[in-house]
């Protein structure tokens, strides 16, 4: 297991940086997709969207490899008082932030209503889309001391058994459901693919299960390619079945795609390389606020500046676009980490 002195896992620093960066460009060209106009555009902003559908189930492997590890105490008051309430904090914030986002740029009109909108787009999740991710790692947080005791077992059977039924009812079930047309009255106790997900990265990083290197890239790459064929093949088409199937992180092949780029990434060596772990580094430990705040850059760029990337350069001035995101929200949040909090809160307790 590749780990710098401080105890950071070099594999998923460089992981979990790549994929910070691979959120940012599947919104950009998601959101240029809406100002394509011909066929062979949409299949380019599509199809890198969807190719980088691995990068949410590669952050929530991360977070199974990490808190399930039996090494690793998760109290109630570390589960509640840290985690839970970093993201309850964020998503009452940001909800609010973002509200007043729209209010001042988009209807140009902030009234009293905004206390209302946020409220309701908090409980009803009706605000901003991206904002799905925090509900989804409360809801992870709360189901962890259950997940933490079916690993701390060590019984790695147990948890391959896991993953096995969980592929075969929340991702596999669902893709031949939306085939058919028809729902079987067959399921699992399970809302969503995410414990898979979470289970996947424990026993990826645990390699409980011991594969070579080419079988996780050829799953790679199979689930890469496959994923973007399908959405070539979709577009233009009236049957809305792919676009639903490959806007799902339960897809089989995003699934597959996913799992091969982590168990690729836990063959890294042991060796730290300068340039790329200080940037791995830096991405990682500001990836969640990345995350949170460069919707904000793209909806202004593309809502409020109404900038068309097909009139300016096309692909070229997406990939700018993206980069400009990246670097804009990186650098509010390592400005908002600068902020001296302790010393204010304890100056001001001194008073």
């Amino acid at each position: 297991m590749s780990k710098e002195k401080g105890g950071r896992i070099l594999y998923l620093s460089r992981l979990k940086a790549l994929a910070c960066i691979a959120v940012v460009v599947l919104h950009s060209f998601y959101a240029a997709n809406a100002y394509a106009k011909t066929s062979a555009q949409h299949a380019v902003m599509l199809s890198v969207r969807n190719a980088c559908m691995w990068a949410v189930p590669c952050f929530v492997m991360a977070t199974g490899a990490l808190l399930l590890d039996s090494r690793r105490e998760l109290g109630y008051k570390k589960l509640f008082l840290k985690l839970i309430l970093k993201m309850a904090a964020a998503l009452v914030i940001f909800t609010f932030l973002f509200a007043l986002f729209d209010a001042v740029f988009i209807a140009e009109k902030v009234t009293a209503d905004i206390f209302t909108v946020t409220k309701d787009n908090i409980l009803y999740g009706t605000g901003w889309r991206h904002m799905w991710y925090l509900y989804l790692m409360i809801a992870l947080y709360l189901m962890m001391p259950l997940y933490k005791a079916v690993t701390a077992k060590n019984d790695k059977s147990l948890v391959i058994y896991a993953c096995i039924v969980f592929f075969a009812f929340l991702s596999l079930r669902p893709m031949l459901e939306t085939l058919a047309g028809r729902q079987t009255a067959f399921y699992i106790c399970a809302y969503s693919i995410y414990p898979l997900f979470v289970f996947m990265g424990y026993m990826l990083h645990g390699r409980l299960v011991k594969l070579p290197l080419w079988v996780y890239l050829a799953c790679a790459a199979i689930g890469l390619t496959g994923v973007v064929i399908l959405t070539v093949k979709g577009i233009g088409n009236e049957d809305k079945t792919l676009d639903q199937l490959l806007g799902s992180y339960s897809f089989p092949l995003t699934v597959l795609m996913s799992a091969g780029i982590f168990g690729a990434f836990t063959f890294c060596k042991n060796e730290r390389i300068p340039v790329i772990d200080t940037v791995s580094a830096e991405l990682e430990k500001c990836s969640f606020g990345i995350y949170l705040l460069h919707m904000a850059v793209l909806k202004y760029i593309f809502a409020v500046m109404r900038i068309n990337p097909f009139e300016k350069g096309g692909v070229i001035t997406v990939i700018i676009i993206a980069l400009v995101s990246l670097v804009i929200s990186y650098a509010a949040v390592r400005l908002f980490k600068l902020i001296p909090f302790k010393l204010i809160f304890k100056g001001s307790k001194q008073e």
